[in-house]
């Protein structure tokens, strides 16, 4: 449920799902392309320093193509796929990339109300 909470937040921003299909997507991370022109050190930066969270970086090839935003332990919880969808869109928007955070916000809290 979180991880399609947060899928759908991130894809109501306008903003591009790493996986191919969604049928493939991992269960336990949301991995979002990182727009052109921009880093995984930019975006680490603007996550952190306005809001204390650290998003995860692609590795190795995947470094500066993805960040991983994980659906594991205590953050398995639906609820904090609306606050790492409200951090995500919030760092795109602070680098220069469209954003539309309320529909994002708005996408999370209707899969998790659906419970589907």
């Amino acid at each position: 449920l979180t991880a399609r909470a947060c899928r759908a937040g991130i894809k109501a921003m306008g903003l591009k799902l790493w996986p191919a299909r969604e049928e493939i997507a991992a269960p336990s991370t949301t991995a979002v392309t990182i727009p052109e022109n921009l880093t995984t050190k930019q975006i680490h930066a603007a996550a952190r320093d306005s809001f204390g969270v650290t998003l995860s970086a692609g590795r190795h090839e995947t470094y500066d193509k993805l960040i991983r935003i994980g659906h594991m332990g205590p953050m398995a919880e639906p609820i904090y796929a609306v606050a790492a969808v409200t951090v995500f869109g919030s760092a795109m928007r602070q680098l220069g990339i469209a954003a539309d955070i309320g529909a994002g916000v708005e996408a999370a809290l209707a899969e998790i109300a659906n419970k589907t």
